[in-house]
């Protein structure tokens, strides 16, 4: 049995194995991540625009563990046994502990439909998936969210720098971007039909064929390869287990991020629905915030003393790459587009990896 079992590499966890390694402490700790490595989806575009190499966006979470004294474990857990405090893995070991946090990210839905649809998610499998996609005869990515824009534009550049037909596809239920403003939404339509992107917005994929999609408003639309990027999906890790769940069904935590009924479990990051704060946005930012909190709660259980709230803020800056080293900067209702953008996306990304080095 360990002290602390930390589930998944997310932006929480990475943050606490920095934490360990620049200030060593007397826990047992131990980390179980499917993969020696973490993929930051931050620069998921500028890899897939060819920006960027593989290397360059991972993160070593074995290496990592290594130098902070946290035992690493590559599995990936199947069961959760919360009131015995017990987990399993693939390989059938149960690992026992005194408190445990989740940050294993969430999944992204796919359609049905006989049309072959890649996957990003887990991250480990995107820069494979990426390369297939990317290289297709007639790309359509569904989802005009921050994920969906940017996996458009960064492939259409791609494509564009490579010597294929430039002829990337969206579709929408909504505008791009309408969750964010309406500024954001409005610059970001100039922006793609600038590129040569082709957006289907307010509409819905209605029946797929071998290499046709068909939509809600009749539209006939050519596609070899389909990129669902509609939003994030619940593991289904914690389906069968006694936690409690939201209705969609993500880990319900306090804003203590602990389970109300089982204390000694946490969980931060997309994985989580906070009781709270059940519309916060499923993204990094909100990890990467949560975890200073989840950090001192986690000491602040084992020592027997009261735990503190995670307050969200209320805006946040968000970059998104648009293709060709430019950049789209969101804050609020404003909305600024630029070189200097993705220059700035660029520093900030190129930061955080070298926290991990």
């Amino acid at each position: 049995m360990v002290d602390i079992l930390l589930v998944g590499g997310g932006h929480a966890h990475l943050g606490i194995l920095r934490r360990i390694r620049m200030k060593a402490v007397d826990y047992r700790v131990t980390l179980i991540s499917a993969s020696t490595y973490q993929y930051y989806s931050g620069m998921f575009s500028g890899f897939t625009e060819g920006l960027y190499s593989e290397q360059e966006i991972r993160i070593n979470v074995e290496e990592l563990c290594q130098q902070s004294g946290v035992t690493f474990i590559k599995d990936t857990i199947v069961h959760v046994d919360a009131t015995n405090r017990k987990l399993v893995g693939t390989t059938g070991i149960e690992y026992g502990f005194k408190l445990v946090s989740f940050d294993i990210g969430s999944n992204i839905g796919s359609l049905d439909g006989s049309i072959k649809q890649i996957e990003i998610k887990p991250n480990y499998v995107f820069p494979n998936e990426i390369h297939t996609f990317r290289e297709t005869a007639f790309p359509v990515v569904v989802g005009g969210g921050a994920a969906g824009v940017e996996m458009a534009l960064s492939v259409q550049a791609w494509r564009l720098n490579n010597g294929y037909k430039s002829n990337v596809t969206v579709i929408s239920s909504s505008p791009l971007l309408s969750s964010v403003s309406e500024k954001a939404s409005s610059k970001i339509m100039k922006i793609v039909k600038q590129k040569g992107i082709v957006v289907h917005d307010q509409d819905e994929i209605q029946e797929t064929s071998r290499q046709q999609l068909t939509t809600k408003k009749g539209r006939r639309i050519a596609c070899s390869q389909l990129l669902p990027l509609t939003g994030a999906k619940a593991s289904t890790l914690f389906a069968e287990s006694s936690l409690t769940l939201d209705e969609n069904g993500f880990l319900l935590v306090e804003s203590t991020l602990q389970v109300k009924d089982y204390p000694w479990v946490f969980g931060a990051g997309d994985c989580v629905t906070i009781r709270t704060n059940p519309e916060l946005p499923k993204n990094g930012v909100f990890a990467v915030r949560q975890e200073p909190v989840l950090w001192e709660n986690i000491n602040l259980y084992l020592t027997g003393k009261p735990l503190k709230s995670f307050v969200p803020q209320k805006k946040f800056l968000s970059i998104l790459s648009v293709g060709q080293q430019q950049g789209l900067i969101t804050y609020g209702r404003h909305a600024f587009y630029g070189r200097w953008a993705w220059r700035l996306k660029h520093s900030i990304d190129m930061k955080f990896m070298n926290k991990h080095k």
